[in-house]
């Protein structure tokens, strides 16, 4: 079948069977689209080494996307370019608007159509790769590579592990399951508390890991690791609560 793509001078041709060196060995052809290695059905050129993904050959030239609802959004050979959405650079097929010099790679034009409902955010969280460009409002620390943003609250951005966290977890260090929050749970708000693991200060408006029984707490990050607390098993690894204002400390139970 004899397929013209707009990328290429010459005539496609389907190919279901990786062509093959001297030896016999399958050649390594990689993808004139997004640079992939190719190891199923594809288009080649018969006259040079051009090698398209039957994906990448049939991808759609013009798509509407929800980062850039301005204007539609259409495919581009590749050239020298940064995403927009990421800001990795990019040599491969991008998804592109001229008159606003907008250009987005394959990757986060296809994740990006895929959102999710978190129930951590009252809005849905649109997939998008990162360069350490912002703090993941979970655990607070900085990343980069795959995350979830809001864009509709824009600085909203969780990285992918924070957002597939289980909502409760075990821990041989702790007798009882550790439940998920998405905030420092309001009886202890007003407190300073700190990781039972790690021993450093807990703050507020991120996630953790806690036990409403024994008032046990822990980063989400930790929560994950092996580190065992510093006395196992005993009062002293309870949370380091300051009272704020003569305030009782609240009783166990969330």
């Amino acid at each position: 079948m004899e397929f013209q793509h707009f990328s290429h001078k010459h005539p496609l041709f389907f190919r279901e069977i990786i062509p093959k060196k001297d030896d016999g060995d399958e050649k390594a052809c990689p993808c004139d689209g997004c640079s992939e290695v190719i190891s199923g059905a594809f288009y080649g050129c018969s006259q040079c080494n051009f090698f398209l993904h039957k994906v990448c050959a049939e991808l759609p030239r013009v798509i509407e996307h929800p980062l850039h609802p301005e204007h539609s959004l259409i495919l581009r050979e590749r050239g020298m370019r940064t995403c927009d959405a990421c800001r990795n650079g990019c040599t491969d097929f991008t998804y592109a608007c001229s008159p606003c010099d907008f250009d987005m790679d394959l990757i986060c034009a296809s994740l990006m159509e895929r959102k999710i409902d978190h129930p951590s955010h009252k809005h849905q969280l649109t997939p998008v790769r990162r360069r350490a460009l912002l703090f993941c409002d979970a655990c607070g620390e900085e990343h980069e590579g795959m995350g979830y943003q809001c864009t509709t609250c824009v600085h909203f951005w969780i990285h992918r592990d924070c957002a597939s966290l289980p909502s409760t977890i075990e821990r041989s260090d702790h007798r009882h399951p550790l439940t998920l929050s998405y905030t420092l749970p309001s009886p202890y708000a007003n407190f300073r508390i700190s990781c039972n693991i790690c021993r450093k200060r807990l703050r507020p408006i991120y996630w953790v890991y806690y036990c409403g029984k024994c008032r046990y707490f822990t980063h989400v990050k930790c929560a994950a690791s092996k580190i065992e607390p510093l006395v196992h098993g005993s009062s002293s690894t309870w949370p380091t609560l300051a009272r704020n204002a003569g305030k009782e400390l609240p009783s166990g139970g969330v």
